[in-house]
């Protein structure tokens, strides 16, 4: 297995134990895939989570990817296997590139993956459809509001890949298009964040 992810471990978690206890299960579950990784069973190893990371400070189901991270280093050293997260970005959900809830409260979620070495796969990048309505997407670099959706996400701060969901097989060539044209550099990416936001 490339890479296994722990699947919304803070959201289906809270309620059931407090946070001492959430930490000390996370780093069992962590020993055990370093374990694996021994094995030679997993490469790597991360989180996919809706919430956690994208939440405010305080809140029951924020995590923040340092204390992630340094759990990671308690189970299998700087080698250690979590290299990925997996979370929900796009013109909508904004949150991992705007709020700052990370290294208290100076860093986005993405800005504190790329810090850390942690790889980001975008879920929801075309906001199941929504983002392809007329007038939703906006006008930039010359692409039809899918690729643009996309072109978006792929030129963010530590972001791997999107995630994209397909009913049809002419949308999967459609939407790989996006490949004909390379990331938006940092400062084109900037700049259109900041007319967004303005």
């Amino acid at each position: 297995i490339d890479l296994a992810y722990l699947h919304n471990y803070v959201e289906g978690q809270s309620g059931s134990m407090d946070r001492d206890a959430m930490k000390v299960r996370l780093s069992e579950i962590f020993d055990m895939y370093e374990l694996e990784r021994k094995k030679g069973r997993i490469k790597y190893y991360g989180m996919a989570t809706w919430e956690s990371l994208r939440a405010e400070p305080g809140h029951d189901l924020f995590l923040a990817l340092d204390e992630v991270v340094s759990i990671a280093e308690k189970a299998g050293g700087a080698d250690h296997g979590f290299r990925f997260v997996q979370l929900p970005f796009n013109l909508y959900y904004d949150q991992a590139l705007l709020r700052r809830n990370h290294a208290n409260n100076s860093e986005s979620a993405l800005e504190a993956a790329g810090r850390l070495g942690v790889g980001v796969f975008v879920s929801v990048p075309l906001m199941q459809g929504r983002l392809l309505q007329p007038g939703v997407m906006p006008e930039f670099g010359d692409m039809p509001p899918n690729l643009r959706a996309l072109q978006f996400v792929r030129s963010a701060p530590a972001v791997v890949a999107p995630l994209v969901g397909h009913k049809d097989p002419g949308h999967v060539s459609d939407n790989c298009r996006v490949m004909g044209a390379p990331p938006m550099s940092s400062v084109e990416f900037e700049s259109l964040v900041a007319k967004l936001v303005g």
